[in-house]
């Protein structure tokens, strides 16, 4: 049935791409996250509108009209589509793109799985740039409804971009308990941001605040490693501005590095590991805007050196990348060799081969001195204690 409902939503993907416009879908999306009125999976009879005919004939008669609608995703070119489906005790969501089938989900939390759809709506969540899916629905076994929160990415990894959305199950588990009695998006989005968009917060301490609410509810907070690595925050100040950047993260592990401006929390590191394959972290001049980072290849045989800044796209920019060889590269393989000794080799400045004075005028240029290590500090309630001062 899967197969069918997919093969009718690709031949009709094209025809659909003419027949909708962004303003009204989204105006009809919104007020469906209002009324949130739930569909059952078992297709009722009931009078359709024009519109969601038009919809069913384009992408199957299992679709569900009113949760089906044109849409974009964050750093993807061109129009997507979501839509809905219910075949009895099974509910899936496809993501349309270039009339081909992106990601198909469907929505479970734990064991629980959705036999019906109450609502869903697509904003970004976690800050990072990218849309998330965040639904609402019910299993007749777990009785009442709950949330199923999908984080969305594009790996940076692949040629073609497109998006992975994966589950956030604490997440989803903790905004179903602790918005049982009226579970909505509207109440969902009062619960993890004051029921604001990003871009709409008046300061930096409102708009952190929204970050520390959301790492609590995806049970961050106070979290600790069998090792003692604990998740912890701090406040510094990293480029020129009296505004303080926000740092998350498990230590020894990875960290994220939030900014703030005119309203909107930008993201530029997002779980950027280290402690591990010579790596060992990132750091920061204070209000210089420089970070620097050393990875170590080859168990230390080659040491790479990068300079950084926070550009004005709010995005992490390597200004230069210094690549120091720490033995006599004999054959030239960039690999140290049986025979091969440690000792002062060749140093290359972003790829080419670079003379002592060339190496000196670049650490004249970038390095700043007085590094500080971008790594968590304080507790979540330390922390929110040092935005209100």
């Amino acid at each position: 049935m899967r197969n069918r409902k997919c093969m009718a939503a690709l031949a009709a993907a094209a025809l659909f791409l003419s027949g909708c416009g962004n303003q009204g879908t989204e105006n009809k999306r919104l007020e469906a996250e209002e009324k949130q009125e739930p569909v059952s999976a078992d297709l009722a009879d009931a009078a359709e509108s024009p519109e969601d005919r038009e919809k069913k004939e384009k992408f199957g008669e299992n679709c569900l009209p009113e949760h089906s609608f044109e849409t974009e995703l964050n750093g993807l070119e061109g129009t997507v589509f979501l839509v809905s489906y219910a075949d009895h005790d099974d509910v899936s969501i496809n993501l349309i793109w270039n009339g081909e089938v992106m990601a198909s989900i469907n929505p479970r939390v734990s064991i629980n799985w959705f036999t019906s759809l109450e609502a869903v709506s697509l904003w970004d969540v976690n800050f990072d740039g990218f849309t998330d899916i965040v639904m609402i629905g019910s299993n007749s076994r777990y009785g009442r409804p709950f949330a199923a929160v999908y984080y969305g990415e594009i790996s940076a990894y692949e040629e073609t971009k497109r998006y992975h959305f994966t589950c956030m199950e604490e997440l989803s588990e903790n905004l179903s308990d602790q918005v049982k009695e009226s579970l909505t998006i509207k109440e969902i989005r009062r619960l993890l941001a004051g029921g604001k968009k990003n871009g709409e917060f008046e300061s930096c301490e409102e708009a952190y605040e929204a970050v520390l609410q959301l790492s609590v509810l995806e049970g961050l907070a106070g979290f600790e490693t069998e090792y003692g690595s604990k998740f912890l925050y701090d406040l510094i100040y990293v480029d020129e501005d009296e505004i303080p950047e926000l740092v998350t993260g498990l230590n020894g592990y990875y960290v994220n590095l939030y900014t703030y401006e005119d309203g909107t929390v930008y993201m530029p590191m997002n779980q950027w590991g280290y402690g591990a394959m010579g790596n060992s972290g990132y750091e920061y001049a204070p209000g210089k805007n420089s970070m620097r980072n050393y990875n170590a290849d080859q168990a230390g045989a080659i040491m790479n050196t990068y300079y950084m800044k926070i550009n004005e796209s709010h995005d992490i920019e390597t200004l230069v990348w210094i690549e120091s060889y720490n033995f006599v590269d004999g054959n030239g393989n960039d690999m140290l060799d049986e025979g091969e000794e440690y000792g002062e080799g060749p140093v290359y400045i972003d790829g080419e081969k670079a003379s002592e004075e060339a190496l000196a005028a670049v650490y004249d240029s970038y390095d700043v001195g007085d590094y500080q290590y971008i790594e968590g500090r304080m507790s979540v309630d330390e922390v929110r204690a040092a935005l209100r001062q």
